[in-house]
């Protein structure tokens, strides 16, 4: 980390070179059968450097990752960043139409792709500019491995300010058309200050990489390695089994996931045969998460703290996370506000609830994006008052431990009453037959909307809807029970793991 004009800012390719003077034959990535040291690490993200100024990329200049999980994906991190560019982060999975728009909007001076992605990417560059291409694992003149070799003169290290522009990464487009989230190097300081202040990571540290690192949590975990000289395996896509087998085999520390990661893995009905004695922590992240999920997770590995956090791409990402001494006590938290960043709770009117009441969520601190990439409307409509509408409701308690109760869209207004989804998805999950639920609105002549549920059954179990209206009757205001309940196999997902809140879809209407 550096100390510039009072902002504390983190450039990652130095952070990286000084962990591979600490470390330098210390494994840094482990990918598979592959494994790189901190040494070996920094002398390929040079080479790398130096070859992309070779080719005329210079300090600013945006270079697109369009990558699957990788030590591949972790080389071209480094090294755009040591080369003085801004590295753009693509969502690996998109395709089509969404991927020429990201594409246009990006306005790349160089594209890193793999060899499996490379059609697609070909396909979606004929309807905007045409621009040079590294393939990894690809052949002749465009390939990435040859770029692994010293460039022809070495990379002149480049000075950047910790205002600038550091890296870009486009939203998923739930809402809209995916944004360019700009992130500064004062923003990449945050994770690492984060999770040593609060999680106490450190050079012992094996991280689990599940999730995609084509979105923010690549970046953060390696920027966050390289902090500490810990060390992070990655897995290249989400199967219970090889997670555990990599958990097993590499003594993996800490993990965060989704939803439903944690489910998939209790559903493995030999999950206990496997040696999880060395995970610490496991994060349950990126929507709001079942009480009843977590302790199942819990009772499956006892000795681990399992803890949920919340922030999104535009907040560098988190504004809350749970200590993992308060894991148990606080489980159905998202946590208390991380340091350095202030949170408050408004009403429609903007003006701050009391404690323990429910309203959106905004924020403001050192962590708060610059800005949607040249998108003044859009940012202006966010940040507003010097403050971070994040769109999404909650509520504080007593001791300052914050509860997300989901997004401001989804919240059903029927009859004139609020209900916010998640309360009835919860006490939906708290049945001992439900292994996932999701609460949507129906459109409805009277009252506005009417509240409808999908539920999936666990296995082995039946579910019948008037047991299960039943039980909610029980334990939930009668306004808040849903109509009607549909049983699924299974619920529909975005390519970020959420779920899609779509009444069409969930009733089979389209």
């Amino acid at each position: 980390m550096a100390d510039d004009s009072n902002s504390v800012a983190f450039f990652p390719a130095e952070v990286l070179a000084a962990a591979a003077r600490r470390f330098p034959e210390k494994t840094a990535l482990i990918f598979k059968d592959e494994a790189l040291a901190f040494g070996a690490l920094d002398g390929q993200v040079s080479a790398l450097a130096g070859n992309l100024q070779h080719e005329a990329i210079r300090a600013g200049d945006r270079v697109g990752l369009l990558l699957p999980n990788s030590i591949a994906f972790a080389l071209a991190y480094y090294a755009t960043q040591r080369a003085g560019a801004v590295t753009v982060v693509l969502d690996a999975r998109l395709k089509g139409k969404e991927l020429v728009g990201v594409l246009r909007d990006a306005d790349l001076k160089l594209l890193i792709t793999h060899q499996k992605l490379v059609d697609d990417a070909r396909d979606a560059l004929k309807e905007s500019k045409k621009i040079p291409l590294w393939i990894v694992e690809g052949q002749g003149a465009e390939s990435f491995e040859l770029r692994l070799n010293a460039a022809p003169q070495a990379f002149t290290r480049v000075r950047r300010a910790p205002e600038n522009d550091a890296l870009i990464l486009y939203t998923s487009g739930t809402t809209g058309e995916p944004k360019g989230v700009v992130l500064n190097f004062v923003n990449l300081a945050q994770f690492p200050e984060i999770m040593g202040t609060m999680h106490h990571t450190s050079s012992h540290t094996t991280w689990g990489c599940i999730l995609p690192m084509s979105h923010i949590s690549g970046p953060i975990y390696l920027n966050e390695i390289v902090d500490k000289g810990s060390r992070m395996v990655i897995f290249d896509q989400f199967n219970p089994v090889t997670l555990l087998e990599g958990i097993q085999k590499h003594r993996v520390t800490v993990f965060h996931g989704v939803p439903i990661i944690f489910q998939l893995l209790l559903n493995l009905p030999n999950a206990r045969s496997y040696d999880t004695r060395s995970v610490e922590l496991a994060g349950m992240m990126g929507t709001t998460v079942p009480l009843a999920l977590m302790r199942a997770f819990k009772d499956l590995l006892p000795q681990v703290k399992v803890i949920q956090g919340y922030g999104l791409t535009e907040t560098s990402p988190l504004l809350t996370l749970t200590e993992p001494h308060m894991a148990d006590s606080k489980m159905a938290s998202i946590g208390r506000a991380v340091p350095g960043v202030e949170i408050k709770i408004v009403d429609e009117n903007g003006a701050e609830v009391a404690g323990g009441q429910a309203g959106e969520i905004l924020t403001r601190g050192p962590h708060v994006m610059k800005g949607y990439f040249r998108r003044e409307a859009a940012t202006a409509e966010r940040i507003r008052d010097g403050w971070f509408h994040t769109g999404d409701v909650g509520k504080k308690d007593a001791d300052g431990y914050y509860y997300h109760l989901g997004r401001k869209d989804d919240m059903i207004i029927t009859g004139g009453l609020n209900v916010y989804p998640a309360e009835v998805e919860n006490m939906l999950a708290e049945h001992p037959a439900v292994e996932e639920a999701v609460v949507f609105p129906i459109a409805d002549a009277k009252r506005g909307h009417v509240i409808g549920a999908a539920a999936v059954p666990r296995r082995g179990q039946k579910l019948v809807e008037k047991e299960l209206l039943g039980f909610l009757r029980a334990n939930l205001a009668s306004f808040k029970v849903p109509q009607k309940i549909i049983i699924r196999e299974s619920l529909p997902r975005n390519a970020t793991g959420k779920v899609i809140r779509d009444a069409k879809i969930l009733l089979g209407q389209e």
